[in-house]
């Protein structure tokens, strides 16, 4: 008999001290220890609250919704080592040379009526980026990890997507002078 009584005595005292408090899961940045809490008390107020949590510590590590920001450009924020190469075969400019060139141009175009608007995209995150923009015309721009790039547009609106380390990004925007876009996995 005083064997199950200790037995049951340390059976409650373990399961009272492997609960997860509800303090403990919203601070936590470890998801184990948010979904246990919601396992163990699927009723309590704060699980829809959790729920989100969980999924944002699932696919970004600390925040699913990816923080943009937008700032004016100015001619000393564009990377000037332009990479100016030629086809080889033909002595005609490389693709990357005629985009260089026409970027550069509307660059140093001051004109307010220009068709034209560069958009330049700063990836902050860890992840390799494939940038869709689509509105009048469609565009894909691809930007390394840590790194930036930057696509010439018509002017207008248009619905930028992408996904930052499993981080859906997706806005619209109107593009109607130079912007920089800088992309953060929060």
């Amino acid at each position: 008999m005083k064997k199950i009584i200790l037995f049951t005595f340390l059976l409650a005292s373990v399961s009272i001290f492997s609960q997860v408090s509800v303090f403990e899961a919203k601070k936590t940045t470890d998801r184990a220890v948010v979904e246990q809490f919601i396992r163990a008390n699927p009723n309590h107020p704060a699980v829809p609250e959790l729920k989100q949590r969980a999924l944002s510590l699932r696919y970004s590590g600390n925040a699913s919704v990816a923080k943009p920001t937008i700032t004016k450009m100015t001619e000393d924020k564009i990377e000037r080592t332009a990479k100016v190469g030629t086809a080889a075969a033909k002595g005609q400019p490389s693709e990357q040379a005629r985009n260089t060139a026409a970027v550069l141009t509307s660059l140093f175009n001051n004109d307010p009526n220009k068709k034209e608007a560069i958009v330049q995209f700063v990836n902050k995150s860890k992840c390799n980026l494939v940038i869709r923009i689509s509105g009048k015309k469609f565009y894909n721009l691809t930007v390394p990890a840590n790194s930036q790039n930057y696509i010439l547009v018509d002017k207008g609106s248009y619905n930028v997507t992408t996904a930052i380390c499993d981080a859906a990004y997706n806005q619209n925007k109107a593009f109607t002078k130079d912007v920089i876009i800088t992309l953060n996995a929060r």
